[in-house]
């Protein structure tokens, strides 16, 4: 189901990229004020792989109610309504999550981010630990894995749907099922298409168009497996990774470096697969709210 991959696999990979310049995008988001005015630190979401803000949208609001304090769901690069840029690498998204912070003045929040936004939050706390304030990975290890799905075919398969100008959202999913067996994926999947509404939208009128850059994030599938972090940098504050049993992500495999980057972590595992937070809602935000205001 996954592999770790090389240092070199990754080396070259990443090298590829380096004479690119790194530019910070503004990101697009979904705010939860709390009840009352709160001076709590505040939550901020990240999605994974192909996921938006939509689909924190419930939790993060069931969030909010419940730790009083606001919350916000973020648009990383090339996802949902945020701008589209190269390079999609954790280097370029943590910078962007930095920019989301200082540009709105939140003291210190709380990172939760699922799988590709795990990644990115362990990052972003290590790179910049000042700036977290507890720190929580939905189903994500520091490693340098294989994707447990198969989301280079993903890629394919949508490009192939909006080339041949399909409209039917039943023609759409059964394409998918070449793919894909789950159709909670294929669902969550064609969350990234919507129907072209102007033909200078491109495409055809009525028919299914990407909303994110397809060929973009299928060329950088290989820098969302990485892990480039220096082993030496820690981030000491409160850590909790949350984990799938069925998922292959967070293993025994992992733990030792789990341990090198966050002294101080906590691990809490659902049985599920690898959407944590969809599949058993309540035990996660259960698990979050405790850890959190355990950690206050």
């Amino acid at each position: 189901m996954f592999a770790v991959l090389s240092r070199r696999t990754v080396g070259q990979a990443l090298q590829s990229r380096a004479t690119r310049s790194l530019s910070t995008v503004p990101l697009e988001f979904a705010a939860t004020k709390s009840d009352a005015p709160s001076s709590k630190p505040p939550l901020v979401i990240l999605h994974g792989l192909f996921g938006s803000k939509q689909n924190w949208r419930a939790i993060s609001k069931q969030l909010s109610r419940m730790l009083g304090r606001d919350t916000y769901s973020l648009d990383l690069r090339n996802h949902g309504d945020s701008p589209h840029m190269a390079p999609h690498s954790y280097e370029a998204m943590s910078a962007d999550v930095v920019r989301f912070i200082r540009d709105h003045g939140l003291n210190t929040p709380v990172l939760v981010g699922h799988s590709m936004g795990g990644k990115v939050v362990m990052r972003t706390a290590l790179d910049h630990p000042d700036l977290v304030s507890q720190l929580i990975v939905d189903d994500m290890a520091p490693a340098q894995v294989e994707l447990a799905h198969d989301f280079g075919r993903y890629v394919s398969k949508l490009q192939e749907i909006e080339g041949q100008g399909i409209s039917s959202q039943k023609e759409a999913d059964a394409m998918l099922a070449g793919v894909e067996a789950d159709v909670s994926v294929r669902q969550f999947l064609l969350t990234n298409m919507k129907k072209a509404k102007d033909p200078q939208e491109g495409g055809i009128k009525g028919a299914y168009k990407s909303r994110i850059p397809l060929a973009l994030l299928g060329e950088y599938l290989k820098d969302i497996m990485a892990w480039d972090v220096d082993p030496s940098k820690t981030y000491s504050g409160p850590t909790l990774f949350v984990g799938g049993e069925r998922s292959p992500y967070i293993k025994p495999y992992a733990y030792s470096t789990m341990k090198q980057h966050f002294p101080k972590f906590e691990l809490a595992m659902l049985d599920t697969g690898h959407w944590v937070h969809a599949e058993m809602p309540q035990e996660f935000m259960s698990a979050v709210a405790g850890f959190v205001t355990r950690h206050e």
